[in-house]
């Protein structure tokens, strides 16, 4: 989610519209610096969306979502409301919903697949990935999808690059035969160039 999908509204945005729905009331700055906080917590104790230590993705999240309300609600947080909110939220980020594809993303995706040219996705998401893909009309372009969940690493991680120029089944593949395209200059501009990319 990025380079040829983006979020349409931002997710904290949506987390408050979520929380609000369900009579909860939480300010926009305090929520965003709390789901910030959880993020670098989950990915420091649980990496790869907890592929690593033994939890789904989907435990992942709700641990998040949950983290991230309890934070900022302290006494006034709900256990049953908030796994609410998380269990809807995380269903809803697995819906086509949320997602916009990219007008110069598509275009790209469309010459590249005119040419014959095998196309895989890498990305630091989640395992729901392989159902947003199709969902937004975007699976006739894609050969093969590579989650961190999946590969159990990370971009700029050498591993997730590995595990997806085995993905792609490419037999003789040679490092600079692959071209990577991305939008996060260390984790994909540098996490490539370092495979040879």
């Amino acid at each position: 989610v990025g380079t040829i999908i983006r979020f349409a509204k931002p997710p904290v945005q949506r987390y408050q519209d979520t929380a609000a729905k369900h009579g909860v009331m939480v300010e926009f700055n305090q929520l965003e610096r709390s789901f910030f906080n959880q993020w670098r917590t989950m990915n420091r104790d649980f990496p790869h969306f907890g592929a690593t230590t033994g939890i789904s993705s989907m435990v992942w999240w709700i641990k998040l979502v949950k983290g991230t309300f309890e934070d900022v609600l302290e006494d006034q947080f709900d256990e049953k409301i908030a796994g609410k909110i998380a269990s809807e939220l995380f269903s809803y980020y697995h819906s086509p919903k949320p997602y916009l594809v990219l007008d110069d993303g598509l275009e790209s995706l469309q010459r590249i697949k005119e040419m014959k040219i095998k196309i895989g996705v890498i990305s630091n998401f989640d395992n729901r990935l392989h159902d947003i893909i199709p969902s937004v009309g975007l699976s006739k372009f894609v050969d093969f999808i590579v989650t961190a969940e999946d590969a159990k690493s990370s971009k700029p991680e050498p591993e997730i690059f590995n595990f997806a120029a085995k993905k792609s089944k490419l037999s003789g593949l040679k490092p600079h035969e692959v071209l990577h395209i991305g939008d996060d200059m260390d984790k994909d501009y540098f996490g490539a160039r370092n495979m040879g990319w």
